[in-house]
Order: structure tokens, then sequence, then C-alpha cells
């Protein structure tokens, strides 16, 4: 039978990835992901996928992979430039939920300025021992007729050819800074 400390364990934690934007799945994909993993990455595999509620539109010129390497004698940043490979419309949904508006999505994948300063740090991580490290994704936004205060996006990450993109969030409304 279960005690009460377990269902309120369990009732919290299915409260929280409900209203969280990164999903549970997402946590468990980078729970096991070490730096052994990330230098076999191939980096000509390693894609973002954006989905961007219209009117807005990312600027490909601002959009960038950072990583962070962390070990005990340096913490160190890595700014990759990310090039759009493809751009298409996706249409409305209508949800059990909420519905869904018409959004773009971009699929872009490192230039290959990027990619031979990603095998770098990959073998920088080989010979450093991190001891840990961090990824972000950032983009701007072209200017848009509509004056735009927050926009709707998701960023999905794929690192291996043969596996799908996973979410690093879903559908977060994020404030636009002028």
């Amino acid at each position: 039978m279960l005690s009460i400390k377990k269902i309120i364990f369990v009732s919290f934690t299915l409260f929280v990835a409900g209203c969280a934007n990164i999903p549970i799945s997402t946590m468990l994909e980078f729970r096991s992901f070490d730096e052994a993993k990330f230098v076999q990455l191939d980096p000509n595999h390693l894609l973002t996928k954006i989905h961007l509620d219209k009117p807005a539109e990312i600027k490909p010129e601002k959009t960038w992979l950072t990583l962070g390497v962390s070990s005990a004698q340096e913490e160190r940043s890595f700014k990759y430039n990310l090039e759009v490979i493809s751009e298409k419309t996706l249409p409305a949904e209508s949800g059990w939920l909420s519905d869904i508006p018409s959004r773009t999505e971009y699929i872009l994948g490192l230039s290959p300025k990027a990619i031979k300063e990603f095998t770098q740090l990959q073998d920088f991580m080989k010979s450093a021992s991190p001891t840990g490290f961090d990824l972000h994704v950032s983009t701007g936004f072209k200017e848009s007729e509509s004056e735009l205060n927050t926009v709707t996006m998701s960023i999905f990450l794929k690192l291996y050819a043969n596996e799908d993109y996973f979410t690093l969030f879903d559908r977060a409304a994020l404030d636009i800074e002028k």
C-alpha cells in the first residue's frame, strides 16, 4: 500500500512536470549524457529545430548554440553560429486544451566554421577532464510590422543522425527585450 509521503511526492512530481516547459523525457535524456557521449557526437548531425509562432521570425545571423564547459582548472564558453537548413510554415492546429496558431519551423545546423570549432572543443574535452557542461540555444528576432512583446516558441535538439529530436522546451512564452 502506498504511503501518504509517496502519494504526495508523486502528485508533486506530476504537478511540476505538467507546469514545466522542459519535458521530463528531456531531463531523463540528459541524465545519462556525459563527456564520453559528447566527444563522440558528429557535429554534422547536430541539428536544432525552432518552432516560432507567426508573425515573429528569427534572425539567422543572431542564432547561436552556446556550450559552457567546466573543469577543475577552468570554465570556458564556446559559441557556434547556426545556419538555416530549411524553413517552412506549419499550419494552425486545434488541440484538446488549446489551439496552436500557425508557426514557422526552422531547421538549423552548425556552419562549416562552427563544425571545425566544435571539433576543437571535443578535443579539449578529451584532455581537460570536464566536470560539467551546459548548452544554450539563442536567437534574435526580425523587426515586425506589429509590435511584439512576447513570442511563443519551442526548441528541439537532435544529437545523432539515427535518432529523433528531443525537446529543450515546448511552447514557452518569452518576453522580447527591446
